[in-house]
């Protein structure tokens, strides 16, 4: 799977475990919702700037963004 694929999984299923939606999220990051649904799809991958904001919105460390699985959590 490609490598935009595989984030976007992740970041969806850590979004999910948050409750939030894509608006949601799109807004903690202003940014418009239509980018973080290109990001789940794996359409765009994530400018290396936003990611720091993308664990911050989603209240993970950041590399939690880019574990293989989504069932797999981050180290301690």
């Amino acid at each position: 799977m490609a490598q935009p694929r595989r984030f976007g999984r992740r970041l969806r299923y850590l979004r999910q475990q948050l409750g939030l939606s894509q608006e949601q999220v799109a807004e903690r990051l202003g940014v418009s919702s239509e980018t973080i649904s290109n990001l789940e799809r794996g359409v765009h991958a994530p400018v290396f700037d936003r990611l720091e904001a993308l664990a911050i919105a989603l209240e993970v460390a950041p590399q939690a963004l880019f574990l293989d699985g989504p069932e797999q959590e981050a180290p301690d």
